[in-house]
């Protein structure tokens, strides 16, 4: 009788063990410094400063965060005024917009002076609900990868008059539960008018070219760029980025890829938005300056931050 008591007692507080949830108790602020010999690029070292990086995690996510807002509300004004211009048309919703892969700037100071820039490396995508003769259809348009010439202003890191360079294509995909091809047909190509590859052109040249934080975004990067800090070979890899932005040295260059990523962490209903950026600084192919923030993941009880009464849902950024 002991014996099957003990296997019960056993059996019961294993099973009543409580379940602790993984989540990010902090993050990492890595610094890693490239050099490019042979044509690869080799490691020289990796910074761990919190000092250092969290202004540049902080003002990446700012600077995305505004052109993200700002090109939905963009798109979503002129989708909605040229989709009901279209006869038997209706706008319903636009679901999202998204900036997908690095925003690349890369400014050139040529032998004659003249600065050039382009902005290239990531595509755009949506998707939007619309009607057509009584349908209900869910439209996703997609660009081609982005590759796009720019006017520069060194005083004040302003990139403007965005030009496509001719490869910009956009494709139109339609959900429509198996409806008769004529209509795709049709609905294609009326979207394919309203989303022109210049439609998104025009967007990004007024929005990249806006403050965003008070200030343009490549000067908000060139403002988190310390000092008497990235010292490699007796060179200051801070004061050259900001020398090559400014076009001090003729035919160098500074490429400037931002880009960003999020991930929730779900307790019951509470959770926690945790965001992942990375920042590569390419000065002339010879150094490189990689900046990535990493969870630092750990087990056990958590209460959010954000959560209040009636609002357990709300989550916060992680540390």
């Amino acid at each position: 009788m002991r014996k099957i008591l003990l296997v019960l007692t056993l059996f019961f507080s294993t099973s009543s063990t409580a379940y602790y949830p993984t989540y990010v108790s902090r993050t990492n602020h890595l610094v890693e410094i490239s050099e490019k010999k042979s044509g690869q690029w080799n490691s020289l070292m990796v910074i761990n400063n919190e000092s250092i990086g969290l202004p540049i995690h902080n003002e990446t996510k700012k600077i995305l965060k505004s052109i993200n807002e700002k090109l939905f509300s963009s798109i979503e004004s002129s989708t909605r005024a040229e989709i009901n211009k279209l006869p038997t048309f209706r706008y319903r919703e636009l679901k999202h917009v998204t900036l997908n892969g690095p925003l690349e700037t890369k400014i050139m100071t040529q032998p004659d002076g003249i600065i050039t820039a382009t902005v290239k490396g990531f595509t755009i995508s949506t998707e939007i609900k619309i009607d057509i003769s009584g349908l209900t259809l869910y439209a996703k348009i997609k660009t081609s990868e982005l590759n796009l010439s720019a006017d520069y202003n060194p005083i004040n890191g302003q990139i403007y008059n965005i030009r496509d360079n001719g490869n910009l294509r956009v494709h139109v995909d339609i959900d429509g539960n198996g409806i008769f091809n004529k209509l795709v047909a049709k609905v294609t190509k009326s979207l394919l008018k309203v989303f022109k590859p210049n439609f998104f052109q025009q967007k990004l040249n007024s929005i990249l070219s806006s403050i965003h934080n008070h200030k343009y975004y490549v000067a908000g990067i060139e403002s988190v760029i310390p000092d008497n800090t990235w010292i490699i070979n007796g060179m200051d890899l801070g004061f050259e980025i900001k020398n090559t932005i400014k076009g001090i040295h003729p035919e160098k260059y500074i490429s400037i890829a931002i880009s960003e990523k999020n991930h929730r962490y779900y307790t019951g209903w509470n959770y926690r938005e945790y965001y992942m950026n990375k920042v590569d600084f390419d000065i002339s192919g010879n150094y490189k300056i990689s900046y990535e923030n990493q969870a630092v993941y750990d087990t056990g009880r958590w209460i959010n931050p954000c959560a209040r009464p009636g609002g357990a849902s709300h989550g916060c950024y992680e540390p």
